[in-house]
């Protein structure tokens, strides 16, 4: 079951046309939550995510923003992103994303895999830098496959379980203006790691006629040298 991993789309609807071909070619689109947050395309994302023939998805922390509270000490970015959802969202794609699940344990074609936004041990707000891995004993968890994201940062260790986070499609903090992804093959076990460049400019400039600051372009425009 060829399958394509994402992660963190952030309502940037231009990073995720971007993976449309690759996304059109698979037989399961697994979504690792946060598709709001940060940016203004919230309908745009939800209606294409949740028009796709076959998908698995899990509740990210910027979105469990949107359905409950924002923290107090939250940056003005991630404020921005959750209150311009929280406006625009359809009552539809509200009530779909309050019945996505914290994490997913399941059969990926013949593999068992593990699907989670932060860490297996904190779902919502956990993280996984490869620095930190070896310490979290994530071997304890009886799976194939363990995906998870919120890092923002492209990662990828075999072994078992094999561990991957495809990156962030909306808001890539390796390279910037790259829609990042994974593809996954359960029978091979192999993984892809893929990043597809798009143009920022309109969500930069849709983010600023909604009142966005000049944080809008972090991430999205490579930093003068």
């Amino acid at each position: 079951m060829s399958t394509i991993i994402l992660s963190d789309i952030h309502a940037n609807l231009q990073a995720v046309l971007a993976l449309r071909p690759m996304i059109g070619e698979a037989e399961l689109v697994v979504c690792l939550g946060d598709f709001t947050g940060y940016y203004c395309e919230v309908n745009e994302v939800l209606d294409f995510i949740r028009g796709l023939p076959a998908t698995l998805c899990v509740r990210g922390n910027h979105d469990q923003f949107v359905l409950s509270e924002c923290p107090r000490e939250a940056p003005e970015a991630v404020r921005f992103g959750v209150e311009y959802a929280r406006r625009v969202i359809e009552p539809g794609h509200r009530r779909w994303l309050e019945n996505l699940p914290l994490l997913w344990g399941g059969m990926i074609g013949s593999r068992s895999a593990l699907l989670v936004h932060g860490s297996p041990f904190a779902p919502l707000t956990g993280y996984l830098y490869q620095d930190e891995i070896r310490k979290a004993r994530v071997d304890d968890f009886d799976f194939d496959l363990i995906a998870f994201g919120q890092t923002h940062r492209p990662l990828m260790m075999a072994g078992q379980p094999t561990l991957v986070n495809p990156g962030a499609v909306g808001q890539s903090r390796n390279q910037p203006a790259v829609a990042c992804a994974a593809w996954f093959d359960p029978d091979s076990m192999s993984i892809d790691l893929l990043a597809l460049p798009y143009d920022p400019q309109p969500v930069i400039d849709l983010a600023r006629r909604h009142g966005a600051g000049p944080w809008i372009t972090k991430h999205l425009v490579a930093a003068p040298a």
